[in-house]
């Protein structure tokens, strides 16, 4: 074989390279553009046949370049097929439990990180906490809340601290509510909340009250709160709020 025939050899394989990374990348463009809007009658259509199809000549194309580039032989092509293919069904099976994955995920994040909350189906679940209790991010008024959940608590109850960072001044609020708590007998300042948040779940106007500096040390989601929703529940280590 003379170098000119080499040579020749040599072009036509950079040709069909070239091709072929042509019509790839067409495809593709072909497989990701959106139609062009027509202003005729929209008919639904099974596009599984062609979108397969497209699928197939894509990896006919894919095979063909590896057959044309030098110093690849059959089983490394087998083998990267096979790794390529396995990602391909890995990244599908991915997607088709997309869900349930989410779900899983989800738990953990609460198991390891008690307090987060998360929606499921509409409903605001949240796991016990390792001390026993049933601890719950919120907000109110946009200020960041931990919120200890207490169905004994006839109303929602901010520590002085947390109500000064959701904007309210302990120093001018009117402590002359009589309550009873675990330690006896305490004043509290009733107030008004704009908005208290838990999970995806938002009530205003909610009637709250602030505790005396020292008296509380974690806010308490009580019944002000729980009373207006659809429904609440303890599921073993879960509690669910429905909205």
């Amino acid at each position: 074989m003379t170098m000119h025939e080499d040579r020749g050899k040599v072009r036509l394989r950079k040709r069909v390279c070239a091709l072929g990374a042509g019509l790839c990348a067409a495809g593709v463009v072909a497989a990701t553009l959106p139609a062009p809007a027509l202003a005729v009658e929209v008919v639904t259509l099974d596009d599984t046949g062609p979108q397969a199809v497209k699928l197939v000549i894509l990896l006919v194309v894919f095979v063909l370049i590896l057959f044309t580039m030098r110093g690849i032989g059959l089983p490394s092509i087998v083998r990267t097929l096979f790794f390529w293919g396995a990602l391909f069904l890995g990244l599908i099976a991915l997607y088709t439990y997309r869900g349930p994955l989410e779900t899983v995920g989800r738990d953990v994040m609460s198991v390891l990180v008690p307090g987060v909350t998360y929606d499921d189906a509409e409903r605001v679940v949240v796991h016990r906490a390792f001390g026993g209790h049933f601890v719950l991010d919120g907000r109110v008024d946009g200020a960041p809340v931990d919120f200890l959940f207490d169905t004994g608590a006839s109303m929602v109850v901010l520590t002085a601290a947390d109500a000064l960072r959701a904007g309210f001044e302990t120093s001018s609020l009117d402590f002359r509510l009589p309550v009873m708590t675990a330690s006896g007998m305490t004043r509290v300042a009733p107030v008004r909340l704009q908005e208290v948040t838990v999970g995806g779940i938002a009530l205003r106007g909610v009637r709250a009250a602030v505790a005396q500096p020292g008296d509380l040390d974690q806010s308490l989601l009580g019944l002000t709160f729980l009373n207006r929703l659809d429904g609440y529940e303890v599921r073993r280590d879960r509690l669910v709020l429905h909205p």
